[in-house]
């Protein structure tokens, strides 16, 4: 164990330097923790380690923390170095490898039923932004794979070598209105019919246009390949219904689909009434309290120290 800790020292260390969590400030001052209360927190997207370790500093002896990672090296990383915090204040800890869409299963595999709070850091960390080869990059020439897991679902070379040119365009436009949804999807077609796309440069090469162009079609695959928005979704309302009353769920996305999931289903769990009729027939009660009609956005200070916090944006709420 300590053999393995001294080898990854290293690599911890220089990831350290490379990644700056957003609106950190913000996000630890929201989350609750009191002294005559067990708490329960639940980090959705561990990623990185800095919310993480700021939050549980606060905890109590014998406080409950969760992590969840699709990503096992990130996990194995983290416990590295949240260990001494951990014991330091005795707070019982749980690294859960797996997508948050599988919140509730997995918590109720470690006999969780309720929680007192729960936040999630959407997107990529800079880890995964720098490390082209587990991402989306098309700056470099690596294996079309994308997946956040990589121990299960299609992989994006799956995607672009199987999808309908229909179903190509339909994730292009979906995930970011792309104008050359349309050529782009008969380009890859036309492409595969003569050899397979398995490289991040296959594809690179048949998207024609500005750097800008070439991001949103690969971020587009990437979401498809891991069902991003459907495990927002997900795991939002499950969230929702395990936090306990008077405790805060806090999101911070960085994609527009992102925040228009979230603040989608903020605002349908802040209203009593849901459906269209002159005469109520849902009977859909709320559950939460919105702590900000706009979302909380990064200073401009933040964003001057750290260019990708611009496009962040957080939402929360307290249950009722």
């Amino acid at each position: 164990h300590f053999f393995n800790i001294f080898q990854m020292l290293p690599e911890i260390n220089e990831i350290e330097k490379k990644h700056t969590s957003v609106l950190l400030n913000e996000l630890v001052d929201a989350i609750k923790v009191f002294d005559d209360k067990k708490n329960i927190i639940v980090d959705c997207t561990l990623w990185m380690w800095w919310h993480a370790s700021k939050i549980i500093e606060r905890l109590n002896a014998w406080d409950i923390f969760i992590w969840f990672d699709a990503d096992a090296k990130n996990l194995e990383l983290a416990k590295i170095r949240l260990e001494n915090i951990s014991k330091k204040n005795k707070v019982e800890v749980f690294f859960i490898n797996s997508n948050f869409k599988n919140l509730k299963k997995e918590l109720e595999k470690i006999w969780i039923e309720k929680i007192t709070g729960i936040y999630y850091d959407l997107w990529l960390s800079s880890l995964h932004l720098d490390e082209a080869e587990r991402w989306f990059s098309f700056m470099q020439n690596w294996p079309l794979d994308m997946r956040l897991d990589k121990s299960k679902g299609k992989t994006a070379e799956d995607i672009v070598n199987s999808y309908t040119a229909s179903e190509l365009r339909e994730i292009f436009l979906k995930y970011w209105e792309e104008p050359q949804a349309n050529k782009i999807s008969k380009r890859i077609i036309e492409q595969r019919k003569k050899s397979r796309l398995k490289t991040t440069s296959d594809l690179s090469e048949l998207v024609w246009g500005s750097p800008k162009t070439k991001s949103r079609i690969f971020q587009a695959i990437r979401i498809e390949v891991n069902g991003e928005i459907d495990a927002i979704e997900e795991s939002l309302n499950d969230a929702i219904k395990l936090l306990e009353k008077w405790w805060i769920i806090f999101v911070i996305s960085f994609h527009s689909l992102e925040d228009r999931a979230t603040k989608q289903i903020f605002k349908r769990e802040s209203r009593d009434c849901i459906c269209e009729d002159l005469i109520c027939s849902c009977n859909h009660k709320k559950s939460l309290k919105l702590l900000n009609k706009k979302p909380i956005l990064p200073t401009q200070e933040e964003i001057t120290n750290n260019k990708r916090s611009r496009s962040a944006k957080a939402r929360f709420a307290e249950k009722i």
